[in-house]
């Protein structure tokens, strides 16, 4: 379900009209402009169902666990970091704590950050080239397939991988496959454990990886 209100985490007044504009580009929207953390909790406390515009550099977060806490206790958020440089610690830090961010350059092309905000917005998945190749550790992108543990999952098991490292929450994969919430519970533990894995955020990074989710539903 695609967001209507925006809130644009960002203490640059250039990057904020910017943003105003490419929103404005998509429809009509609400879009609030915050300059700090209470200013921001304050904004979600109204308005849950967010998507949340950021620069890390450019906001008064102290560390990025800082974001993920505000990212929990909006559960309903959504939430697109841009930055001017990404860095391979602040990408593994970012991808880690908070699993469903997505990722893109502010230094990319007006029609890449519209991208970006409207598959944030759908709920999609989105990380520019650069903090993709970053995840996968492969500056060339090529894929592994050759692990054995791939040929263990189930065709169900499968799907539910892909939806997961689509940024799905076990709700909305047990809503979306008309299966209970329990029954996605226990496939998602019967996946991890076949896999080797413990977390979402290694899921995404393993199905990417071993060309489990296309490639292309990540960046333009």
């Amino acid at each position: 379900m695609s967001v209507s209100n925006y809130i644009l985490a960002d203490n640059q007044d250039l990057s904020c009209l910017g943003f105003m504009y490419l929103i404005g580009q998509q429809g009509k929207q609400e879009i609030v402009c915050v300059s700090t953390k209470v200013e921001l909790k304050s904004s979600l406390i109204a308005k849950p169902e967010s998507l949340i515009i950021f620069d890390f550099d450019m906001f008064d977060w102290s560390n990025v666990e800082e974001v993920s806490l505000m990212a929990s206790a909006f559960p309903q958020s959504k939430w697109l970091c841009v930055v001017d440089v990404l860095e391979e610690k602040f990408v593994y830090e970012l991808t880690h704590l908070l699993p469903s961010v997505n990722i893109e350059l502010k230094t990319s092309s007006k029609e890449e950050l519209s991208a970006a905000i409207s598959a944030s917005s759908n709920g999609k998945k989105y990380y520019c080239s650069e903090a993709l190749n970053i995840i996968l550790g492969n500056k060339k992108g090529k894929l592994d397939v050759e692990d054995k543990r791939i040929t263990q999952l189930t065709a169900t098991e499968k799907e539910i991988v892909q939806l997961l490292a689509q940024g799905k929450t076990t709700k909305e994969i047990a809503n979306e496959r008309c299966l209970s919430y329990h029954t996605i519970i226990t496939h998602r533990k019967n996946i991890f454990r076949k896999l080797e894995i413990k977390t979402v955020h290694d899921l995404t990074k393993y199905a990417l990886k071993h060309g489990l989710v296309d490639l292309t539903e990540y960046y333009i």
